[in-house]
């Protein structure tokens, strides 16, 4: 199957005299990639009034470097569209051949026909911009922002996957009219959201996980059992996630449904079993949410202990179904790596963990403190994280149950409170950062140094703003990849107090 569907070269249309509108078929070259993935290529031109225009075209299937004819699609205003790629008229310098065989239909991964070494320029790229957003146009006079560092495996590196159950099939432009679309397992086509691509083989999932997912699909195919049709809000099966421990082996499935359907689910999960005796665990989350969330209001253990193990910078860690883990472990060690150089904590030293989930990063960098205090909202991950401790030996670890911004104050400023000249703060807060409430007290507080990971740099560098603006200097950026053949990058930011570091 070709990369894109071609068009002759008579359909090309030059935007000469005018600006350019939604239907206008043009010739350009993708400059760079967005922070979602897509390509962008600028245009350019002298309107009839003999006045200047600039446009950019985002693409989805838009690989940097390449020479692309494009028709042109909805857009805000006259200055940013959409496009749809046409025909590729010159790969470029960057372009590789793809791992995959469902790339370019797949949203799993964002630029799989881009060069990792172009995906690194891109990435930094990114940080770049964000810092310079969250600025003011440029970040700190003397910040050292790094090259990302690279992943050492492209293919294979992620621990977990979350495929859709789906009524609505994704049809490839190759199958014959009139094929069934009503059943589908996988990843959604890009775009679509309510569709659904049956995923054969996924080149970035774990080894075994693509022959767990065509087995899931068989035996409900087999079973009549229905999925989830996002818009009707109907069906069975909404998700399939796998999980490996990296360094254990352990496996588990975690089966998530509309509902219980003990009749139905129990027998369906045997047979899955019974084709995978590596699963080491599998259990079912029962959720009534209209939205597509892959975890449940109830869980139910259908075999094994409902939990599988994982070890991070020689820590184990308890994971359960609805545990949140770095997804990549070995670039996870590199990076906990980073932020314990970053941390620099000395003897007599409180790590305080922000956002600590199953106490990861706290676990991983803290054995020098003398204390780890983690707050986290989540109950389950509060739990794993002290069970995660007691595992790991760590006695100087107490982890606190609740909203950080509720909870923060009142840990600054009790009876137990932490000495800012002594405390280092490491933050790893959710993709969309801190709430914008939170800074405040954090930079009020004083914190000696705070190491901020980031998996957002657009948030991050937000965040890292408003800290610098309550009284901290941002001292080292450090990029790290953990996603080849997306967008995403995590990042390091390293801050101190200014009195500290004058």
């Amino acid at each position: 199957m070709p990369a894109f569907p071609s068009q002759h070269p008579s359909s090309a249309t030059a935007v000469e005299g005018r600006r350019p509108r939604k239907g206008d078929v043009v010739d350009c070259v993708i400059e760079r990639m967005d922070a979602r993935g897509r390509g962008i290529a600028n245009l350019a031109g002298v309107d009839q009034a003999g006045e200047s225009w600039r446009a950019t075209v985002a693409l989805r299937a838009g690989t940097p470097g390449a020479t692309v004819r494009v028709r042109l699609l909805r857009g805000k205003g006259r200055r940013r569209f959409q496009g749809a790629v046409l025909e590729v008229l010159d790969e470029g310098p960057d372009a590789v051949p793809a791992r995959c065989p469902h790339a370019g239909v797949c949203g799993g991964c964002a630029q799989p026909r881009l060069g990792y070494a172009r995906q690194l320029v891109e990435k930094r790229r990114l940080v770049v911009e964000a810092l310079d957003a969250a600025f003011g146009g440029a970040p700190p006079a003397g910040v050292e922002i790094a090259a990302v560092e690279a992943a050492p495996r492209l293919s294979g590196y992620r621990n977990k996957m979350d495929f859709t159950f789906g009524a609505r099939r994704y049809v490839l432009p190759d199958e014959p009219d009139g094929v069934d679309a009503s059943f589908g397992l996988g990843l959604h086509a890009p775009g679509l959201f309510q569709k659904v691509l049956d995923v054969e083989h996924c080149d970035i999932a774990f080894e075994g996980a693509s022959e767990l997912v065509r087995s899931a699909r068989e035996l409900a195919l087999e079973m009549g059992l229905a999925p989830w049709d996002l818009r009707d809000h109907t069906g069975l099966l909404r998700h399939l996630v796998v999980r490996r421990g990296e360094h254990t082996g352990e496996l588990m499935v975690d089966l998530v449904t509309s509902e219980r359907a003990q009749e139905l689910i129990d027998p369906y999960a045997a047979q899955l079993l019974e084709r995978h005796p590596e699963v080491t665990t599998l259990v079912q989350n029962v959720t009534s949410a209209k939205a597509t969330v892959a975890y449940g209001e109830s869980e139910h253990v259908l075999h094994g202990p409902g939990r599988i193990h994982d070890e991070i910078g020689g820590v184990r860690f308890t994971i359960s179904a609805d545990s949140f883990f770095q997804t990549n472990t070995g670039q996870a060690e590199r990076l906990f790596e980073l932020a314990a150089e970053a941390a620099g904590l000395e003897e007599g030293d409180t790590l305080l963990d922000l956002y600590c989930g199953a106490g990861t990063a706290g676990l991983v960098m803290g054995a020098a403190a003398r204390e780890i205090v983690g707050l986290e909202q989540a109950p389950s991950a509060v739990r794993d994280a002290r069970q995660n401790a007691e595992y790991a030996g760590v006695r100087h670890a107490r982890y606190i149950e609740g909203d950080v911004l509720e909870t923060l104050p009142a840990l600054l400023e009790g009876a137990d409170a932490l000495d800012p000249a002594r405390t280092v703060c490491v933050v790893d807060p959710p993709r969309a950062g801190l709430h914008p409430k939170v800074p405040g007290p954090l930079a009020a507080f004083g914190a000696r140094r705070i190491v901020y990971v980031s998996c957002n740099p657009a948030s991050g560098a937000r965040d890292v703003a408003a800290l610098v603006e309550g009284g901290y200097v941002l001292r080292a950026v450090r990029p790290i990849d953990l996603f080849p053949h997306t967008p995403h990058v995590e990042v390091v930011f390293t801050l101190e107090r200014a009195e500290a570091s004058s």
